[in-house]
């Protein structure tokens, strides 16, 4: 009994860490993808505009990587696994790598469906949320990431 509370504690604690890398890469991942410094512009020019657009994309990728916690693993696809009696170790590591590349694919849709949104909206996006401030804008990305990530999330699960 206290074999398999420590294993599932064990098991939490490397999905809570993979997690929180994952945001960490997805936030320098969106810092890449835009037109401004995140940092420059939620610390030190107070953009709330700016701030309502990470926060969608944070919630989205949220979302993702639940999807890609959640998803099923084809343990035959991995040589390491044995199939007849498979140790919680090369379980949890197949899991892992399969995590990472539906992260990995999820945050590539995140990023190719903000360009297509650019494309889509008849204003300039960027300058909206960096000029002008405008936080209906900057809703209106975060609503696009979350959504985005939903349907990215069905298709995951």
């Amino acid at each position: 009994m206290i074999d398999m509370i420590m294993l599932k504690l064990t098991e939490v604690i490397i999905y809570f860490v993979i997690g929180l890398l994952a945001l960490m890469l997805g936030r320098k991942f969106f810092d890449g993808i835009t037109a401004y410094d995140l940092t420059h512009e939620t610390s030190e020019n107070d953009n709330p505009a700016v701030s309502c657009a990470e926060s969608g994309f944070f919630v989205g990728l949220a979302i993702i990587i639940h999807a890609s916690v959640a998803g099923e693993v084809n343990y035959e696809m991995f040589p390491f696994v044995d199939i007849e009696t498979p140790s919680i170790w090369s379980i949890i590591g197949a899991e892992l790598i399969t995590t990472l590349f539906y992260f990995i694919i999820g945050l590539l849709c995140l990023g190719f469906g903000r360009k297509g949104l650019y494309k889509i909206i008849p204003y300039d996006m960027d300058k909206e949320i960096l000029v002008d401030r405008n936080v209906g804008v900057g809703v209106l990305e975060a609503a696009f990431y979350i959504s985005a990530a939903i349907i990215i999330h069905g298709i995951l699960s």
